[in-house]
């Protein structure tokens, strides 16, 4: 196994990576999307799933922790959990389809690998995507060649094809190691301070919905500004559009669940006045509070009916 020696040319380890939000597809277990380059969610930032990044034309800088190295084609690489990782090609004005991009959850897939043994691949490749690790080789054109074949299937019959993918980057008889040792434990160290911090936030708003920013990030240890930062980061929202969410997810719990008059449904959700009640539920549920109440009501109907 290889490791790199190239590393820190250009972008430094401390600049703060951007959450990226991914949301997989209906009945899929993994996304798969062609991007182009420039993109605006190309930029240096990480998620919880795991990425295969595959390149079929094109050079640049691949940044990935705090590797830096010189990329060109047919370009592979796996990265995983929170991993920040970036591709720039520097003068490119506009390269279509520079980018093939597999993002799946891999802890959730190695948690059935007791029912699903096919899954066992991702528990074996975890210590190298936690590093991020580069196919060398003629081998990464190969399974890059089935990364484009699973982008044109979308999703006919692409649960075996993604499995060969992973078997194939594990087979590979070349590999290289990018992100430093060092790196990945001073980055989970500060990023776990962070996450913990953030779910900390978050239990407190779930059950007090109208606390302030500045009262959660006291309760939490953090200044108001440095908390904003971190909240949107690892949330991928802002603190007043996470708590407003929470507030019409428990005005639709007691829409649905109890006899309370909306207005009485309005405060105790948290909010201080009937027509901001009114405009942000349509905002997240493209309902007015009386018109969720009654599809729930139907809805509920129906499934005692169907029983």
């Amino acid at each position: 196994m290889a490791t790199t020696n190239q590393r820190n040319l250009a972008q430094p380890v401390s600049h703060a990576a951007m959450r990226e939000q991914i949301v997989l597809p209906g009945g899929m277990s993994y996304l798969i999307r062609r991007d182009d380059y420039p993109n605006p969610i190309g930029v240096w930032n990480y998620h919880p799933e795991w990425e295969i990044h595959y390149i079929p034309e094109g050079q640049g800088f691949a940044y990935v922790g705090d590797y830096v190295g010189p990329f060109k084609s047919e370009h592979l690489i796996l990265t995983g959990t929170n991993l920040p990782h970036n591709w720039i090609s520097p003068g490119a004005p506009s390269l279509p389809g520079r980018d093939l991009v597999l993002q799946f959850d891999a802890d959730a897939l190695i948690g059935i690998r007791n029912v699903c043994p096919e899954f066992d691949v991702l528990h074996r490749l975890s210590s190298l995507a936690a590093r991020g690790v580069e196919i060398l080789g003629p081998e990464a054109a190969e399974i890059g060649a089935k990364v484009l074949l699973l982008h044109q299937t979308q999703g006919r019959g692409g649960l075996t094809l993604f499995l060969d993918i992973l078997n194939e980057i594990e087979a590979a008889p070349r590999k290289r190691l990018l992100a430093s040792e060092h790196f990945i434990s001073f980055y989970n160290e500060q990023s776990d301070k962070r996450h913990r911090r953030i779910d900390q936030a978050i239990q407190i708003l779930q059950s007090d919905p109208v606390k302030q920013m500045h009262e959660v990030a006291d309760m939490v240890g953090l200044a108001p500004s440095a908390f904003s930062r971190a909240f949107r980061r690892l949330t991928g929202m802002n603190f007043s559009h996470y708590s407003r969410s929470v507030r019409v997810w428990r005005a639709r719990t007691m829409l649905a669940e109890t006899e309370m008059p909306i207005t009485g449904v309005c405060f105790e959700a948290g909010f201080n006045n009937l027509s901001n009640f009114n405009r942000y539920f349509r905002m997240e549920t493209g309902l007015t509070p009386r018109a969720y109440r009654m599809a729930a009501r139907i809805r509920g109907r129906s499934i005692v009916a169907a029983a």
